[in-house]
Order: C-alpha cells, then structure tokens, then sequence
C-alpha cells in the first residue's frame, strides 16, 4: 500500500468529521498523529476498519508514550512517509551484501566464543573463577 502524505491538519480535520470521539483524543507528535484510545472489540470494529482506510496504523508491541503522558496505540504519519528498510536475512538471501564477519567487541561476547573454540577452556576458567573466590 503506497502512503499518501496528508498534513496533520487535514488528518484532524477527517477525524473531526467523521470520529469525533477520536478527534476529541488525538495528539500531535512531531509529523505524527497519534490516537490514545483503545479499539478492540467486535463493536469498535467499523471505526478500526474507517481508520486503516485514511492510513492510521495500530502499533502491535506496547504504546507510544506521548509528550502528555498517555500512551498511543493509533498513529498516522501524516506527510512523514515510513522509510522502507530492508532487514537482512529477511526474504531474497544477502544480494548486493558483502559478507561481513558479525563478531561483537564485548567482552562477555568474546569470552563466550573462546569458550565455544576451546572446551577445555570452560574448565579451567571456572577453577580460576573458584580459586579467586577463595583468595
């Protein structure tokens, strides 16, 4: 689905019109337009319908907590287009991507690969661990 940009003021203008309900709890964020509201059930579903039609979307993993304090569940990007990022390893293999070692430069992330090279290791770093425990 291709977004078109619609300015906040005409989005609250829509939602005016036809959810006043909706207008009466919207919130601007920056070049966002965020409803705090919560639209589940059988009841609410012609509104969630309506919405998704004009181009809100409902944010699946938690809130969005708003300047205001209350929590967003709606949003619409108004004139901000979602940018598209390709996610690697995420359909179509790594085209175009050069193989790059994905090695951390934590230490607790090289202590655990050592530990996978080397099975002996595990052992004597555990004896080190308890003989400085007792020192």
């Amino acid at each position: 689905m291709k977004h078109n940009p619609i300015p906040a003021s005409q989005v609250l203008a829509w939602l005016r019109e036809h959810h006043p309900e909706l207008h009466a709890v919207a919130e601007l964020e920056r070049d966002w337009c965020w409803l705090s509201v919560d639209l589940r059930g059988d009841h609410n579903k012609a509104v969630r319908e309506s919405i998704k039609q004009y181009g809100f979307a409902y944010k699946r993993r938690g809130v969005h907590i708003l300047p205001s304090g209350k929590g967003g569940t709606w949003s619409h990007s108004c004139e901000k287009p979602l940018r598209f990022v390709k996610r690697r390893g995420h359909g179509g293999g790594s085209r175009g991507h050069k193989s790059e070692s994905r090695e951390s430069t934590s230490p607790h992330h090289k202590h655990t690969s050592a530990l996978r090279a080397d099975p002996l290791a595990e052992s004597t770093m555990a004896l080190d661990d308890i003989a400085a425990a007792f020192a």
